[in-house]
């Protein structure tokens, strides 16, 4: 066995063999995959739409302080209704961030004109004449007060049922009187009665955007209704945000992961203005995205572009519009509230020229699609 190697040029010595006999360079076989390439960053032509007006609040427990804020709501007297989430409460602001009203104390009782209790309230629903409808999250029901905070009614409870909860995050009011909630945590949207009695419901866990399973959400966390009553849905999970008719039918689906334009890294919540455009939190990464309403990419503000404080790290969630068009938002991670308002001479409406709907190369693999279905 030894002859036959030395035969063949056996050297013990490896390095030395090596040194003159250098091996060639493989060839891929004809089959052999071949990566596809990542899909080239999209630039970003969209205008600057807004720019930052003004900042209120502080970490802690005080009538000015807030702890972990997730949900804002302009009510009709034009204050500013916030869930101050890690506090378990619902503050009161004027629009110049001056402390109104503070409702609500950690707990689940709920009596009656009496001081209400949550567990984690992520948003809420101010309508005239003041009555607050609130997602008290962490409680699994949605808490309805009167004009002065007090406690009325609640409806909901934990499971996966027809009027039942798991993780109610946001709710809205649509042209037919009836209050829509988003039902994140069973990934669906549920349609009650304005006394809380069940109407239908949509939505079901997934990823794709299949017109025979319309409705696949992935922990949506925010959502709105435009003025034709299209649910707008941050579809956190999924990096998008998807637009539904009242009965659940797919509208369009808008975005994958990523930092450019129809890119997300935690879209988490949605407001509609007065003018029609759509104003989307993307959480992660410090910014609003804005959309026409034909659901086209216009532009985005970026905390790190706008604000002085460039240690300024902000991890966004809640938006809400005035009647003026400027935008107030929530942020966790510093436990503030930011104004936003428009750049003059007006924000851009339905006739303004979109930044086109790009086609990625390849599927993502964060399965949020990026393929437009309108």
């Amino acid at each position: 066995m030894l002859l036959s190697l030395l035969a063949f040029g056996f050297c013990p010595a490896g390095e030395l063999w090596a040194k003159h006999h250098p091996v060639p360079t493989p060839t891929a076989a004809p089959d052999a995959f071949t990566p596809t390439p990542s899909p080239t960053e999209i630039p970003d032509n969209g205008k600057p739409l807004y720019t930052f007006d003004a900042k209120w609040g502080s970490p802690g427990s005080g009538p000015d302080e807030l702890n972990a804020p997730e949900g804002v709501a302009v009510g009709p007297d034009g204050n500013l209704y916030i869930a101050d989430t890690g506090n378990h409460r619902i503050v009161v602001w004027t629009a110049d961030g001056l402390p109104v009203a503070t409702y609500g104390s950690f707990g689940t009782l709920g009596t009656w004109r009496n001081p209400p209790q949550f567990n984690h309230p992520t948003a809420l629903l101010v309508l005239p004449p003041r009555k607050i409808f609130v997602s008290d999250t962490d409680n699994n029901r949605i808490v309805v007060l009167d004009e002065k905070g007090l406690f009325l009614s609640s409806w909901g409870g934990q499971g996966t049922a027809n009027g039942l909860f798991n993780l109610p995050r946001a709710i809205a009011k649509d042209h037919f009187g009836d209050l829509e909630v988003l039902d994140s945590g069973n990934n669906r949207v549920q349609i009650f009665s304005p006394l809380g009695v069940f109407v239908s419901a949509w939505g079901a866990f997934g990823t794709g955007t299949d017109s025979n399973n319309p409705g696949l959400l992935n922990l949506p966390l925010g959502f709105a209704l435009n003025f034709i009553d299209q649910a707008i849905l941050a579809d956190t999970g999924n990096f998008r945000i998807q637009v539904f008719n009242k009965q659940g039918a797919p509208v369009t689906a808008e975005g994958w992961y990523g930092a450019g334009p129809y890119q997300f890294k935690e879209p988490a919540d949605v407001a509609v203005l007065p003018s029609g455009l759509i104003a989307v939190t993307d959480g992660l990464a410090g910014r609003v995205d804005f959309f026409n309403n034909r659901f086209e990419y216009i532009g985005h503000w970026s905390a790190k572009d706008d604000l002085v404080d460039k240690n300024y790290v902000p991890h966004f969630r809640g938006i809400d519009s005035d009647k003026d068009g400027n935008l107030y938002v929530t942020d966790m991670q510093n436990s503030v509230i930011l104004r936003l308002k428009p750049i003059v001479p007006k924000v851009p409406g339905l006739l303004d020229t979109p930044v086109p709907t790009p086609t990625p190369a390849e599927a993502d693999p964060f399965s949020g699609g990026g393929y437009p279905i309108r």
